[in-house]
């Protein structure tokens, strides 16, 4: 079965279009991640008053940690 120049065509936008939709997706998942990511760090941030620049660039790093024990690890 061969197919025509038009069935080729069609075939074409249709890859395309989900290619593009594929690269919006990963988009918006990135965009959302970044987002939740920074909505975090202001959060753990505003339980740590009085920081300084260089315990908030280790915090971002995920080297250090401010606020309330869990409970659960308080007993381990």
């Amino acid at each position: 079965m061969r197919l025509s120049k038009i069935e080729w065509m069609w075939a074409a936008v249709a890859a395309g279009s989900i290619a593009c939709f594929g690269s919006w997706l990963q988009g918006e998942m990135n965009r959302a991640a970044l987002a939740r990511t920074q909505r975090e760090t202001q959060d753990m941030r505003g339980t740590c008053a009085g920081m300084s620049a260089q315990d908030a660039q280790m915090m971002d790093k995920g080297e250090l940690w401010c606020g309330a024990v869990g409970s659960r690890r308080a007993g381990n």
